[in-house]
């Protein structure tokens, strides 16, 4: 299914089992399928976390609910620490980046980028050192902060806000050509999602989290041996079976 009709789909849906299902097909859509590009420079995700909310039908309490969020399509939305789209952005390590996905104005829907391969070839893990390596390379092209900010700084100050407004309000995604995708796609996993307090057991343990790639040494992922639990039940697989499979995923 195409991601607009996924959207379409998810934009009626009604039930927490079909929309939690149309999330899922959402990101692995933008993972198999999407890139981000801005300033000439391009991000192909492959850890998001989808974070949706809709009064009376799916009240996730750990989406933001942030303007931003609410029919700003193919957009960057930058975390703030407020509802309105001109919030004060988060600081520290809590700073982070999603893609703003709902195309009305009924919900809100944004899919956190937590892990990324970069067009230089950089997989970048973390979601706040994904933002952090795009406002790097944007930075060389505005030059709004000295280069050396970067080397000492490593999270979110208020002296980056002038240089997260670059990025927020302009049309990213883009599909990605397979001749210029880097991603590995060979697996898909899903868990719930990362870091989550113990407000809501429901929501905290859906299974909202997407990643695509492998489990070897060189893919950082937070809680993989949850992803790879995850993917064995998931494909039905045990004994010896899931030992060889386990040996490959790890490979």
């Amino acid at each position: 299914m195409e991601l607009v009709e996924i959207l379409h789909r998810l934009s009626a849906a009604q039930s927490s089992k079909e929309i939690e299902s149309l999330l899922q097909q959402t990101t692995i859509a933008l993972l198999s399928h999407y890139k981000v590009s801005t300033h000439g420079l391009s991000l192909y995700p492959i850890e998001l976390e989808s974070y949706f909310f809709k009064q009376a039908i799916y009240e996730d309490p750990y989406v933001h609910s942030n303007a931003l969020q609410m029919n700003h399509f193919g957009e960057l939305y930058v975390h703030r620490r407020g509802k309105e789209a001109d919030s004060p952005y988060k600081m520290d390590n809590r700073v982070c980046v999603g893609i703003s996905l709902s195309t009305d104005n009924t919900y809100y829907y944004s899919a956190l980028i937590r892990s990324a391969v970069f067009s230089d070839g950089t997989m970048v893990f973390g979601p706040n050192n994904v933002l952090m390596y795009l406002m790097r390379r944007v930075n060389a092209q505005e030059q709004l902060l000295a280069p050396s900010f970067f080397d000492t700084r490593h999270a979110g100050t208020f002296l980056l806000g002038g240089l997260f407004h670059t990025i927020e309000g302009r049309k990213v995604l883009q599909p990605a050509t397979a001749a210029e995708d880097p991603r590995d796609k060979a697996c898909i996993f899903c868990s719930s999602r990362v870091g989550l307090g113990d407000e809501n057991p429901a929501f905290r343990d859906a299974q909202l989290r997407t990643v695509i790639g492998k489990l070897s040494k060189e893919y950082a992922f937070k809680e993989k041996t949850l992803l790879l639990n995850n993917y064995l039940q998931t494909h039905h697989l045990t004994g010896e079976e899931a030992q060889k499979e386990m040996k490959r995923l790890r490979a």
